[in-house]
């Protein structure tokens, strides 16, 4: 069976490595020159940590970790007001868990498929159909090729999406928050803390990326824009939305380079995750947004799943039912505890800024651990034992 993956970030990777472990043609298309290697930090536990140990690479991901003993809540002044360190979290996940840079995450997947699966850089698609016995695309450069299946795994902006299920709007459930990120140089001797500070409509973190003299920000806001700013205005936007704001956050808008990653903080949500011939897979059908701390890991977990069932006897619309069945109420579960926890991430007033540190010095306790746990659905989803 030929199965055209469009995307080559982690859920397409993911998949691809296992549709050809189960003896499938998997063909990746990715809309990037050269891979996507998204700049910033990620939780990694549960369900993608048993995934890549599956795929052999955890031993790789575990040599990179990145350099953070603790998370930081801090007044303007730079103090901490509460702290989660190593040890509540041990608590709270209860299995092993890694802090990693997305980058190296996708650099172990794609080398794990490379010389396995061909990909093609810089293509995307322009134009679906399908028939009872194949998907036929159109890509952005004018060629066509015929495909037994396709698979969407192209993020939360999908186009796979757009073609086959229709507007980005009829699926997302947009959290009224933007996200900026970049590497800027560490002129403050940061240490290893992951630090956050918190104003009203916006928040500033700061964290090491592993990488010697050079640190991530990554800024916050509230807005009620559905779409990023363009890449040529997004400095702006930045300058005007941080203007004022305490602790070092002028000094990180002096860092910020010319094109950074900007985009909204939005859920996606389908009652349904497949049509026809056309799946999808990952932040293209069921994104959490980076407060659930489990995208990553879920996406791994639905391309896992998704290669199992469509090893089994029965066509591809069985196996797309049971995908679906066996991932979407646990993505849903997941979107719920992170939609009441997104509600609180950027509190617009001084009174809410103000209870945000009081919970966060309350919750941050070791006889909070397991409502922590329920609030992130830290256990892996997949039955232990499997391949």
């Amino acid at each position: 069976m030929r199965i055209l993956i469009s995307g080559g970030g982690v859920a397409g990777l993911t998949l691809a490595y296992w549709l050809r472990r189960r003896g499938m043609e998997p063909v990746v298309v990715e809309r990037s020159p050269h891979g996507r290697l998204g700049g910033y930090g990620i939780d990694f536990f549960g369900s993608g940590y048993d995934v890549a140990t599956r795929m052999g690479i955890i031993d790789r991901l575990e040599a990179r970790p990145l350099p953070v003993d603790s998370v930081d809540f801090l007044d303007a002044a730079g103090r901490p007001t509460a702290r989660l360190t190593p040890a509540l979290l041990d608590r709270i996940m209860r299995g092993p868990h890694i802090a990693l840079m997305h980058t190296t995450l996708e650099e172990a997947l794609l080398d794990a498929v490379r010389d396995d699966v061909e990909i093609r850089f810089g293509r995307s698609l322009s134009e679906v159909r399908q028939s009872e016995s194949a998907v036929d695309v159109t890509f952005d450069d004018g060629g066509r090729e015929s495909f037994d299946l396709l698979v969407g795994a192209d993020g939360i902006h999908s186009r796979t999406r757009e073609l086959v299920f229709g507007a980005e709007a009829a699926y997302a459930r947009y959290l009224g928050v933007h996200l900026a990120s970049y590497p800027i140089k560490d002129r403050y001797g940061w240490g290893r803390v992951r630090a956050h500070y918190t104003e009203p409509g916006r928040q500033a973190v700061v964290y090491p990326s592993g990488e010697p003299g050079q640190l991530v920000a990554l800024l916050l806001f509230t807005t009620q824009d559905t779409r990023p700013a363009p890449r040529e205005r997004r400095f702006e936007v930045l300058r005007d939305r941080f203007a004022g704001m305490g602790w070092i956050t002028p000094s990180l808008l002096e860092e910020a380079p010319e094109s950074f990653f900007m985009d909204v903080m939005a859920q996606i949500v389908m009652p349904a995750w497949h049509r026809g011939r056309v799946a999808l897979a990952g932040d293209a059908c069921g994104c959490m947004t980076m407060v659930s701390a489990q995208g990553v890991s879920m996406a791994m977990a639905g391309a896992y799943v998704l290669a199992e069932e469509l090893s089994r006897e029965g066509g591809h619309e069985r196996a797309f039912r049971g995908y679906q069945a066996r991932m979407l109420p646990e993505v849903a579960r997941r979107q719920r505890n992170a939609l009441v926890f997104a509600r609180s991430l950027v509190p617009e007033t001084p009174a809410g800024v103000r209870t945000q540190r009081l919970l966060s010095k309350v919750i941050m306790r070791n006889a909070f651990a397991a409502v922590l746990r329920r609030q992130f659905g830290v256990d892996s989803v997949l039955p232990r034992g499997e391949e």
